[in-house]
């Protein structure tokens, strides 16, 4: 695994990613450097709302439009930006497809 400044969770549901997002605040976490990916726009609606965190919807229709005119798989670009292994990417990418919530963290509060 390549050294990043990031940390990384991956839920199921709704419930469970309030729950994770509530813990990364919990370890010091601010809620402007916790981002959500996932397929579901109704999850990432309500989390952006309820959470104030940054979310990402995987599959817009600016992405699907992006992917048959370049050849590349957007949600993969995206991993790519965030400096992990192929293997990561692929896991992650993995986990998207079959709706999965990726959370993951910028810097922490260590005041």
């Amino acid at each position: 695994m390549k050294s990043t400044n990031h940390k990384f969770e991956v839920v199921y549901t709704e419930k469970e990613l309030e729950g994770k997002v509530e813990e990364m605040k919990s370890l010091g976490y601010k809620k402007h450097d916790i981002h959500v990916l996932a397929d579901n726009a109704d999850i990432l609606n309500s989390v952006e709302t309820q959470e104030g965190v940054h979310t990402h919807e995987t599959e817009t229709i600016t992405d699907r439009f992006k992917s048959t005119f370049t050849g590349k798989d957007a949600v993969r670009e995206e991993l790519t930006k965030l400096d992990l292994s192929q293997t990561e990417i692929d896991e992650f990418h993995n986990i998207l497809e079959n709706d999965g919530i990726v959370l993951y963290t910028d810097h922490r509060n260590d005041d």
